[in-house]
């Protein structure tokens, strides 16, 4: 017997660093208080109080992608749901987004569509039941792919009150930017609209490619401008931010005169979780 609730998976790229999964963990927590639970069912004569929500990386995890999603679909499939969310937690829509992750999603639905074959065999053979009985039985599970978060309209919204939370002069949101054709206007048309909502000069650079941090900085203080924010564009700390605040350290030695600003990346907070929520039910 089948629901209408569904379950939730949040996908994230994955670190060696431990500190972006226990972010996620957290982000998690956050999330199963904001999403309402429709209705309750009972399994068991228990009763399920909290969405169903779990998490995965899409490298350097334990397996790939898709036995995590397996993994969280086989314990899901005992509270008889029948749907799942999948909610890729990236900031920019690179190739993880439009095309890594979709296919892990294909490999996963292929191994269901084996196992439910299988198993309406075995039951044909163990109790003869009618074709579209044996069916019902073994729908497989509904999978939903949710846009990546950065996409969301209030993400800049977010990213808005980091800058007015700062006396600042002029911004630089620092992304890990990308070699692929247009896949850093993501973060540029950002900058864009950050600029036009806090009416302050916000500019862009990037951790892989030029503009690097370094020679934005070079230019904002040859323009005169004395005390600069750095907005990191990233959803936890980890091995990129600890270096973007290393290369800080040795700007501000460099510039002693120039008073400087490091914001913390997104991270796991009540404002992240509602974001997530609202993609979700929209």
């Amino acid at each position: 017997m089948t629901n209408n609730l569904s379950t939730y998976f949040l996908v994230s790229h994955g670190s060696r660093d431990p500190r972006p999964k226990l972010e996620l963990n957290k982000l998690a927590e956050l999330l199963s208080g904001q999403i309402p639970l429709s209705k309750y069912f009972r399994k068991d004569n228990n009763i399920l109080k909290s969405p169903v929500i779990s998490t995965g990386v899409l490298e350097l995890g334990p397996k790939p992608l898709h036995e995590q999603i397996q993994d969280f679909w086989e314990y899901t499939r005992s509270l008889h749901i029948t749907q799942m969310q999948i909610i890729p937690l990236f900031l920019l829509p690179g190739v993880h987004v439009t095309e890594d992750i979709p296919a892990e999603i294909e490999i996963f639905q292929d191994k269901v569509r084996a196992i439910a074959t299988s198993e309406m065999v075995f039951q044909q053979q163990k109790s003869n039941l009618k074709l579209e009985n044996k069916l019902e039985i073994n729908t497989p599970v509904k999978i939903n792919l949710s846009p990546y978060i950065g996409s969301h309209p209030k993400m800049v919204n977010l990213l808005a009150t980091k800058i007015t939370s700062v006396s600042a002069d002029a911004w630089v949101v620092i992304s890990h930017g990308s070699r692929r054709p247009g896949g850093n206007e993501v973060v540029e048309k950002i900058s864009q609209s950050l600029a036009s909502s806090c009416q302050v000069l916000v500019c862009t650079a990037y951790w892989s490619v030029a503009p690097d941090l370094k020679s934005r900085v070079e230019i904002l203080v040859k323009q005169g401008y004395q005390e600069i924010g750095i907005l990191p564009y990233f959803l936890f700390n980890g091995g990129i931010t600890d270096a973007i605040a290393d290369t800080l350290d040795r700007l501000s030695q460099i510039y002693p005169t120039i008073k400087f600003h490091l914001t913390t990346p997104l991270g796991a907070t009540e404002e992240l979780a509602r974001l997530v929520s609202d993609s979700i039910k929209s």
